[in-house]
Parts: structure tokens; sequence; C-alpha cells
């Protein structure tokens, strides 16, 4: 298992970032509000990290908790992804500085959550020249 966390795994495109925050799925984890938009052309999942500068006017607070946050990705995406391609948009919401154990987790707890959803758009979607099946919510 590597840890690295390489260039090609940066989402740097306006486009992309874009069509990420308009139509990606949002999920949520006190401090961090995520957006997830599954792709299947990349064969591997590829992220954006933002701290708003309305919360942290200082650029080594925003600093301090974008390398948290890459971190925390960096050493729980294989653990918890697997094989998951997506694109991840992740904005610190927090109006404090959290420590690194709070950001783990909710990194933890979001990307569990986008592979759960990435898991039940596969089961809901339907075979070409079928109709979907949807299954009931509780």
């Amino acid at each position: 298992m590597t840890f690295a966390f390489p260039k090609k795994q940066h989402l740097a495109q306006r486009e992309a970032v874009t069509a990420l925050a308009s139509g990606g799925k949002v999920l949520f984890k006190h401090p961090i509000k995520a957006y997830c938009l599954p792709t299947g052309d990349i064969g591997y999942p590829r992220y954006v990290f933002s701290v708003p500068k309305k919360l942290f006017k200082r650029a080594v607070k925003r600093n301090l908790l974008k390398r948290r946050m890459r971190e925390a990705v960096r050493l729980n995406q294989e653990a918890v992804l697997g094989g998951l391609c997506a694109d991840f948009l992740l904005v610190y919401i927090g109006k404090d500085v959290c420590t690194y154990e709070v950001i783990e987790a909710a990194v933890k707890d979001i990307l569990a959550k986008s592979r759960e959803v990435q898991a039940k758009g596969r089961e809901i979607t339907a075979e070409p020249g079928k109709p979907a099946k949807t299954e009931p919510r509780p």
C-alpha cells in the first residue's frame, strides 16, 4: 500500500471544479463540507482543498488547515475508498482551527459516505434498454 499523494490526484482544471461544485453530491461532517462527483473515465480520485478567506484572514491558518485535510486524505484514501474514482472538493467551514484528529475523523466519515453513495448509485442504475429500479426510502 502506498501513501503517496501525487500531482495527478490534484484537481486543477477550472471547468472540472465548477462542474463539481454545481453538480456534485454534498456530504457534510463538521467541520468539513465536501462535494463528490463520480467519474468513471479516470482511474484514481482527484481532490481540491479549500479554506475560505472570509473565515480565516491569515494565510498561515488557511494553509495549516489545508495541509491537515490533505494529510488526512493521503493517509486514509486507500483504506476507505478502495477503487472509487471520483472528484472531491473539500471545504473547511468550521469557525475555529480544529486539531488534526478532528479533521481526520471528518475526512474518514466523508470518504466512507461517498463510497456508500457510489455503491447505491450502482444498485439503482438500470441495464441498457430496461427501466431503472429504485429502492423505496425508509
